[in-house]
This record gives structure tokens, sequence and C-alpha cells, in this order.
């Protein structure tokens, strides 16, 4: 058995290794989806590890490269994500093995930590290999009780209308203490402009803010699922009143049963009218893994938005 670095002429065993081991299930393992994630991310590409045996590759490991800001810090991170072992080397350690080699090898590189949003069945695997419970995001959730009927329907987000605020606001130094994910040059374009596997949405007026969104279907009827809200100190009650009536309207056009927001800012921070219902801390779980920081991550002032969070 080898551990090796993956080169790019691994790619096509790559792809068919996740679909034997992981199937497609409702995130397709395709190489348009690789490139997006680990080449064209702007924070980097990905470190990859390979475990291959008699010449076939066996097992992956890979961590998506980030970056977080705190005021003038920058903190380098990875995020644990695709990691599959072929059915016939299972159970035996292989996982366990790439994983804690590829920390290894981040440390020389200068990375910080490692986050991660596991399911109930890899948590205890984490757990025993140094990942540390952060906790649950919270959640807020305003149900539309009377769901209109209207026969409108929002159009498709032109992106292309509001490519300068964009770039104000990659290049605005927020005031604030919370680590929240740097916005480099590109972030927002490849992050919600070219995902491969939702299509986002806005609200903004061009100036001042910007929200991002994307409708899901769900058991209960759609949601309008709030991922991530910038605001520049333009913003005011003028503009507070605007977003809020737009959103309404999106609501009803696209016939939303709720409306949510998973993140760290609530109350005044979030000028968006939520009703009444009490914060949850029902959200996706986060985990972390000290990599080159000596300090506890978890009592930290994370700022976490659901875009930054969200399973891809």
């Amino acid at each position: 058995m080898q551990i090796r670095k993956a080169i790019s002429s691994d790619l096509p065993a790559i792809i068919k290794l996740l679909r034997t081991s992981l199937g497609e299930s409702m995130i397709p393992k395709s190489e348009e989806l690789w490139h997006w994630k680990h080449v064209a991310n702007p924070f980097g590409t990905s470190p990859i590890l390979l475990a291959e045996d008699n010449g076939m590759i066996c097992g992956v490991r890979v961590f998506l490269r980030w970056e977080f800001l705190q005021g003038e810090e920058i903190i380098k991170a990875c995020r644990a994500v695709d990691t599959a072992i072929h059915p016939d080397y299972q159970g035996k350690g292989i996982f366990k093995n790439l994983t804690l080699s590829l920390i290894e090898e981040l440390k020389s590189e200068g990375v910080d930590l490692i986050y991660n949003t596991p399911n109930t069945q890899s948590m205890p695997g984490y757990l025993k290999m140094g990942w540390e419970k952060w906790g649950k995001l919270p959640l807020k959730i305003h149900f539309n009780l009377s769901v209109g009927k209207s026969k409108n329907q929002s159009q498709t987000s032109d992106w292309s209308s509001i490519s300068d605020l964009i770039k104000k606001i990659e290049h605005t130094s927020f005031s604030t203490n919370l680590i929240r994910t740097n916005l480099v040059t590109g972030y927002i374009h490849w992050r919600y402009i070219t995902c491969p596997l939702f299509p986002y949405d806005f609200i903004s007026d061009s100036e001042s803010y910007l929200l991002i969104y994307r409708i899901k279907e769900g058991k209960i009827g759609r949601e309008l699922r709030i991922v991530d809200f910038f605001q520049l100190s333009d913003f005011g009650e003028n503009e507070k009143k605007q977003l809020n009536t737009r959103l309404k309207t999106i609501e009803k056009n696209e016939k939303v049963r709720f409306t949510s927001y998973s993140g760290l800012q609530f109350g005044k921070e979030l000028p968006i009218e939520m009703g009444l219902m009490p914060v949850m801390s029902i959200g996706p779980e986060v985990t972390l893994r000290k990599v080159g920081l000596s300090e506890d991550l978890l009592q930290r002032p994370w700022g976490w938005s659901l875009g930054d969070l969200e399973v891809f």
C-alpha cells in the first residue's frame, strides 16, 4: 500500500472511486464539479492524498482550502470534504491514515485549522482524530402561513448587474471582531455565480447591500434559504425597508412556505424581518481541528454564515 499525492492524470480514477464508494446521491461525482471545487477555488488548489495498491487507487482524501479573517489577521484553513475508500478496502484504517497524513503535510504549509460539518456516522471517527465539537449553527425560521397564489415568478438573477457592488464588497474592510470568510477577489463569483450544484439568486440595491439565497424544495414545501448577507456603511433604514419589501415579493412569487437563515448574526445586526419565532440551535454541527494554532478554537468569536458551511 502506497500513500502519495494526487496528480492531474489521476482524476478519472478518482471520480470512478467516488462513484463506486459513494454513488451519485444529491451531489454528482463529475470532473466539472471537481474542477470548480478543487482547482478554480480562489483560496488555492486542494491538497489531495491517495492510497494506491498494485496500481489501483483504493482511497482518496481531500481538504478544501479556505481563509478566514479577523481584523487584519488571516487564518489559513481547510475544510475536510471529499473522501472515499473502495468497498474492498474499507475497515483497514485507510481513511484515518490518509487524513492524519494530510494534516501533517498541512502543518508545514502554515495551515492553522481544519473545519467541517460531519454527519452522525462520521462524527465519532473525526473526534478520535482530534476534532472538537463547536456546536450547531443557530437557525432562524419564518413561516409564511398564507402562501401566495401569484402567477408571477421571480426572474433569474442577473449577477452581471451587480459586478461593481461585488468588487466593492470584496475590497471593503468590515469593522468587526468576528472571524469571517476572507472575501478575496473572485470569492463571490466562484462561490455563488459559477457553483454547479445549486442556482443562487440575490436581492440588492446594487449599492449598499447584497442578500444571497437559494430556493430549496422540501417535504413541507418550498424554502427560501438565506445563505449570505453583506451590508456596506451606507445601508440605512430606507435600504432596510426596500430589502424586506423585495424579500416578501419573492416569497409570494415563488410560493415559499418558509424562509430560513442560519448564521451567527441575528437581531439588529441582521436587518431582515424573520418573525417572532426564537432562534434554534438546529443548524449544521461544526467541528474544528487545530493544525498550527495553539489557542482554544472553540472560544474564538466565529461569525460563520451558512454559505461557509453548506455541504458541497
